[in-house]
């Protein structure tokens, strides 16, 4: 009886001293181990959880996680840490995993690593081994008849008809730009200076022929005028590279006046026209000779500039 008594008191001893190494090896340090489900589908995710619990911020973890577990993939790893209400450091791992393989799968159990930085003691601690139950979705097992579901009317909608939409709205809008830049645009002047001959050379061939028609009635004598005048004004246009054409006798002698032309042929280019716009404007009839003196006296202005011209 007193060997019995003794041998239960040494095997509780045994196992307080035990106990008391295993609490110095982790003095002040914990590891928990947490798991989400351990029943899943085929694929659907697991959340794996490590909590350390250290006393201080001096220690740092190692954990040497695998890349992967037997009938696992990891598919996220998250770490964090933070400050507890009675002062202890907190690290968490976080792993996100999940199986492909139908079955009862263990997550082994693997080394963590605490390292102290202040003496450099390091301290190892395992994890708990999970076991996972991985399958499929249930069958339906009830037998029972399933009603046909009725054909269901599916909205679809075309497209096409508003791309025509949008295209005919921009070919509108493009016409009438174009529309509006045609009518807006500067109308182009045919041209008036261009020629063949010199403007000298025109101008006499002109007049030449015009004094075939010098012996004109009272009809012909307007038309006989505006001809002599416009082949004065095309010749003076052509040498100023200005149109002249439309300006009146007065403002076609003013610009005469800033040449250096001879005082007379420019008196007798002044009566010529004058005469014209008393035979365009007051109907004067003038006779034959006034119309060959007219003619006269425009050609002798125009070899009076091109002499004028030639001297400068």
């Amino acid at each position: 009886m007193v060997n019995k008594n003794l041998r239960r008191s040494l095997s509780w001893m045994a196992i307080v001293i035990c106990f008391t190494l295993c609490i110095q090896t982790v003095a002040g340090q914990s590891i928990q181990t947490s798991i989400d489900r351990k029943d899943i589908l085929i694929g659907e995710p697991i959340t794996y959880r490590l909590q350390f619990t250290l006393p201080t911020t001096t220690y740092r973890i190692e954990f040497n996680v695998p890349d992967s577990f037997p009938h696992f993939e990891i598919m996220d790893k998250v770490k964090s840490d933070s400050n507890n209400a009675r002062g202890n450091y907190l690290v968490l791992q976080t792993l996100v995993l999940t199986s492909w393989d139908s079955g009862s799968w263990a997550i082994p159990s693997f080394p963590i690593k605490i390292r102290n930085t202040a003496d450099n003691a390091v301290y190892t601690l395992n994890t708990d081994q999970v076991l996972i139950n991985v399958g499929y979705a249930k069958a339906d097992t009830t037998g029972q008849l399933r009603d046909i579901k009725p054909v269901m009317d599916v909205f679809y909608f075309d497209p096409f008809w508003v791309y025509v939409g949008i295209g005919v709205v921009i070919l509108l809008v493009l016409l009438f730009l174009l529309y509006r830049y045609i009518r807006r645009r500067p109308k182009r002047q045919p041209p008036l200076f261009n020629s063949a001959l010199s403007p000298f050379e025109e101008a006499m061939q002109e007049l030449k022929k015009l004094a075939g028609h010098a012996s004109v009635g009272s009809d012909e004598a307007k038309v006989f005028y505006t001809m002599m005048g416009n082949i004065f004004k095309r010749y003076y246009s052509r040498k100023k590279q200005q149109d002249l054409l439309n300006k009146t006798t007065g403002e076609v002698l003013l610009s005469l006046k800033q040449t250096n032309l001879d005082a007379s042929a420019l008196s007798g280019l002044a009566e010529a026209l004058r005469r014209a716009d008393a035979v365009k404007f007051a109907k004067y009839v003038p006779a034959e000779d006034e119309n060959r003196q007219s003619l006269s006296q425009v050609g002798n202005t125009i070899e009076q500039i091109e002499k004028s011209i030639d001297k400068n």
